[in-house]
């Protein structure tokens, strides 16, 4: 059996590496999208996104599939200002996404519902951006079928190391699930804020 000289096993090694590289890198993320085509296209979390969601202390999720529509059953164990500070239920953006939101008034769109069983009469939302606090959270009237609730935030500052678009079911005691279909987030005007 032909063997591999010692000289050329490092040279050889790298060459393999690289290659091993390259085609796991080929296979990476194809839909890379531009500052300029998310500022145009906006973002949007649902369908295969919605597994993006991460639950903060005192809130679970559960992913659904009703009729064809998929989404996420966010249930709350405690309220979002009784002591433990939280984002609640939350979707992290890039840093790409991040790049391309700064400097612009953004609004949110939040397609959702009270659950069937032991469903909230209300759902709070924000984004945790710096500048914007525990202290900005909105209270939405939910209803028994899918609608959208809206919210613009016009952000004080420009310079962000960290985004979070948040939701948290307001905790009634039983009455405590919401089910999310889907987030859009859209940019629009560019806007005077600080570093």
């Amino acid at each position: 059996m032909p063997s591999l000289p010692d000289w050329a096993f490092y040279p050889s090694a790298a060459a393999v590496v690289a290659a091993m590289i390259a085609a796991a890198t080929s296979f990476g993320d194809s839909n890379h999208r531009t500052p300029e085509e998310i500022r145009a296209e906006g973002i949007t979390f649902a369908g295969d996104r919605l597994p993006m969601l991460t639950t903060g202390n005192g809130l679970t999720v559960e992913f659904l599939t009703e009729d064809g529509v998929q989404f996420a059953r966010i249930m709350a164990a405690r309220g979002p200002l009784d002591g433990l500070q939280s984002a609640g239920a939350f979707f992290t953006l890039s840093e790409s996404e991040i790049n391309a939101l700064e400097g612009h008034r953004l609004r949110m769109t939040f397609v959702v519902r009270a659950a069937g069983q032991d469903g909230a009469e209300h759902m709070l939302t924000n984004i945790f951006i710096p500048g914007r606090g525990q202290g900005q959270w909105v209270r939405n009237d939910l209803e028994s079928a899918f609608g959208s609730l809206t919210m613009e935030v016009s952000p004080a500052r420009c310079d962000w190391d960290y985004a979070y678009v948040s939701m948290w079911p307001d905790w009634n005691n039983a009455r405590n699930q919401v089910d999310l279909q889907r987030v859009e987030l859209t940019v629009l005007e560019p806007i005077r804020c600080s570093g």
